[in-house]
């Protein structure tokens, strides 16, 4: 057997322990494993999403909220439309063009801020409607929590300024000993690009990153560097999950582990990759989430053939270390949690038929258990999951020598991919020196027996093999009773 290795797009083709695809699948220990289809749920806001987030308020209900350019929206209780929650004084929001709403819980409250406008507020326990944050705190980009503190991070009128509320109340923003809210600019860095808070914070700047660590009056807060040149390039690229937080910065992606390690995660994997198919005018369309059910950080860009459209999705299982790819537009990709729970009479409200239902019956969707799954807004601005039956895949072995230093005819392999009722095919690529380019035959189905047959005569071998959509099949193994024939030497 031959296991599928690592989806490695940044090393040589040629025997390295490496797949040259790995398209619309999850990378695991075993091979990879199907990647579900995005499916909305939701009705559509009225424009391009710019932020989304899920919380629980005290009581234990699930809230789900976002915002476009002008407005804020609250999901109903059903979970399948969304109702307009922007503020009733003071107008529409303004968030530009290349901006996003960060929001932030602090117990019952939740904080939304979009760099420009005043931050907003909304009571989950009794508001109909957000409303400006009290205590005249200043415009923000980014809106966090430490302990027991409201964080504000780059200022309107100070990029590189992070501000604190007074200890406990986050209408209280006038610097005070008494009350020890305060700010801290920093002096080199640049400016900030995010912020992650917690019992600690991590402030996320250019070219730098520091850590915020409460130590109570004088100071307050203690800034302390964890890189004096390493920052982070995409605002969005940001996403973090217990002690992980993953970003994308100059030089690439990278996990930094308990606020101290820095760990490089795309280096000679993805990282060159990206590079060369990024396209770097529209950063600002990057987004980032976690699914935590799987242990993935999901990343989305828009490539330099997607016309300005988020088309592409990297997915890195931090348990693997290992990557993958998905092609889906999207608008943002996010955490969000199932707020209502579905029975079979309630699916009637999702849709009159079962084959019309946008997620499979044994969807952890229809539970409604506030389980945090990976979710997406698509181009038409409706928002949805992805939970539905696996997409289209295709996995691409390395270049392999049959026959070291002489010519092989390829016969035949089986697909090990582990399903039911699923047909996997093959399609073998050769060439007959590693600087020509590779020439693919026709696409061959299993047989009954499990088996592609081929007939290509080459140095230098590879196996591309696809997957229909929606086959039930849990993991791809690699590939098995490789038969060939060796030939001249020329």
């Amino acid at each position: 057997m031959i296991p599928f290795a690592p989806w490695l797009p940044d090393t040589a083709a040629f025997e390295t322990g490496s797949s040259r695809e790995a398209l619309n699948v999850i990378p695991s220990l075993s091979g990879f494993r199907p990647f579900p289809a995005f499916a909305n749920i939701a009705s559509a806001i009225t424009g391009a999403v710019r932020g989304a987030v899920s919380v629980r308020a005290l009581n234990g209900t699930i809230f789900n909220f976002c915002g476009d350019g002008t407005k804020l929206y609250r999901l109903n209780t059903n979970g399948l439309a969304w109702t307009d929650v922007s503020r009733v004084t003071g107008g529409a929001y303004s968030t530009a063009a290349d901006g996003r709403w960060t929001f932030a819980q602090f117990g019952d409250f939740l904080i939304a801020a979009n760099g420009t406008d005043a931050p907003q507020v909304f009571n989950m326990a009794s508001a109909t409607n957000f409303s400006n944050l009290g205590g005249s705190p200043p415009q923000s980009a980014f809106a966090g929590t430490i302990r027991e503190f409201g964080i504000l991070a780059k200022n309107a009128t100070a990029n590189n300024r992070i501000r604190w509320s007074a200890i406990g109340n986050i209408a209280d923003w006038i610097a005070s000993a008494t009350t020890l809210s305060d700010y801290q600019d920093f002096p080199e860095g640049g400016s900030i690009m995010g912020f992650v808070g917690g019992e600690y914070g991590v402030v996320f700047q250019e070219r730098a990153i520091q850590r915020m660590s409460f130590e109570g009056p004088p100071t307050v807060f203690r800034f302390d560097k964890i890189t004096n040149f390493l920052g982070c390039r995409a605002e969005g690229s940001i996403a973090s999950y217990e002690n992980l937080i993953f970003f994308l910065s100059d030089d690439g992606f990278y996990m930094l582990r308990g606020g101290a390690e820095l760990v490089p995660i795309g280096s000679e994997k993805v990282d060159r990759w990206l590079e060369g198919n990024i396209d770097s005018s529209y950063l600002y369309r990057i987004s980032a989430a976690i699914d935590p059910i799987n242990k993935l950080y999901v990343v989305g860009f828009a490539s330099n053939t997607g016309n300005g459209v988020a088309d592409q999705l990297l997915v890195y299982n931090w348990i693997s270390g290992q990557w993958s790819r998905v092609s889906q537009q999207h608008q943002l990709v996010y955490t969000a949690a199932t707020q209502a729970t579905y029975t079979i009479d309630g699916m009637n409200a999702v849709s009159a038929t079962i084959d019309g239902l946008p997620f499979p019956m044994d969807s952890r969707f229809w539970a409604g258990s506030g389980r945090l799954l990976l979710s997406a807004f698509d181009t038409s601005n409706r928002q949805g999951m992805f939970t539905g039956l696996p997409l289209a895949a295709t996995i691409e072995t390395g270049d392999f020598q049959l026959a070291p230093g002489r010519r092989s005819l390829f016969r035949a392999l089986k697909p090990l991919v582990e399903g039911q009722d699923v047909v996997p095919s093959m399609v073998v690529g050769k060439r007959n020196s590693l600087s020509q380019s590779v020439t693919y035959g026709v696409s061959v189905p299993a047989n009954a027996y499990g088996v592609c047959d081929a007939r290509v005569n080459g140095r230098y071998h590879r196996a591309r093999i696809s997957i229909p959509a929606n086959s039930q099949w849990q993991f791809a193994r690699g590939i098995d009773d490789v038969k060939f024939s060796s030939m001249g030497e020329r």
